[in-house]
């Protein structure tokens, strides 16, 4: 007799249809994650370069500010006075 001739004996033994989908997650988990850690990664450097710059603006008005006080200090330096204040003032 042929396995044809039994009834029932057409099944196919293969793998189950929802095991298919499981390569096909697998196969996305990977560059979804990579993508994920770039967003993050690019993130944290815009943050961080964003910080940088407001410190060095801050940074440069200080010093700014620093550099008009010690113009103001020195004044026209005509007279030994001016310039022991100048000198105070440097020396702060």
């Amino acid at each position: 007799m042929s396995q044809f001739a039994l009834p029932g004996a057409n099944k196919s033994y293969g793998n189950p249809p929802s095991s298919s989908l499981k390569p096909r997650n697998g196969r996305l988990l990977l560059p979804l994650m990579a993508t994920i850690g770039l967003g993050f990664g690019a993130y944290n450097y815009y943050t961080a370069a964003k910080s940088r710059q407001e410190k060095s603006m801050l940074e440069e008005q200080e010093r700014m500010a620093r550099n008009q006080q010690l113009m103001d200090a020195y004044g026209d330096k005509n007279s030994l006075h001016d310039v022991q204040q100048a000198l105070d003032t440097y020396n702060q």
